[in-house]
């Protein structure tokens, strides 16, 4: 109910978000997390696979733009990645999914409204409770942009893949500090369990 997690129990919520408070609604994935879908987000983020972002972003706008037209976000803000992962790999993967869908469903992308000032190490490394305390305050608003924008009331945070949550609620924590209060998600991607 909260996240889109696949679960094999009659719960509403995964272990993941039962129990935890989040500041963003719910959100959803595409695809589930499995091997055939491990392999092709590495080769998208890691071998420079640009072109996979279409398809994602198309993904995305069949399987949940009537969803998105019903919400209507005032914009779609992808997850940032910090700005030595951005120079050693060329672009934000998120970023580039985000486009893609904001052409198809007429949104505008903000990439630049949140910025990650901490050169996190990677999530899939680390356990649940590492995952948090490495995303503490690993983001921000760029007071600039947010002054362009001061009348965003819903956005749609864009990612690759949802494992735990702790990257969207990191995020969906700095926005809603910001005056945003509809808050949501959509990654191409979702763990199953932990």
């Amino acid at each position: 109910m909260k996240c889109g997690k696949p679960i094999e129990s009659d719960e509403e919520y995964c272990q993941d978000c039962m129990g935890k408070e989040t500041f963003f609604q719910y959100g959803y994935a595409v695809f589930l997390y499995d091997s055939r879908m491990k392999e092709s987000v590495a080769r998208f983020k890691y071998h420079a696979r640009k072109e996979y972002a279409k398809f994602y972003g198309y993904a995305m706008y069949e399987r949940f733009g009537d969803w998105i037209g019903r919400i209507a976000p005032d914009a779609l803000i992808p997850v940032p990645i910090h700005r030595e992962r951005y120079r050693k790999r060329g672009y934000n993967q998120a970023e580039l999914i985000a486009v893609e869908l904001g052409k198809r469903c007429g949104i505008p992308v903000i990439s630049d409204y949140l910025v990650r000032t901490k050169n996190t190490l990677p999530q899939k490394e680390l356990s649940d409770k590492e995952r948090f305390a490495n995303l503490c305050r690993a983001f921000s608003v760029r007071n600039e942009v947010q002054e362009l924008y001061k009348n965003l009331k819903c956005v749609i945070i864009i990612d690759d893949i949802y494992t735990t949550g702790s990257t969207i609620s990191a995020c969906s924590q700095m926005l809603c500090e910001r005056g945003i209060r509809s808050i949501y998600f959509l990654s191409v991607c979702i763990g199953k369990g932990y």
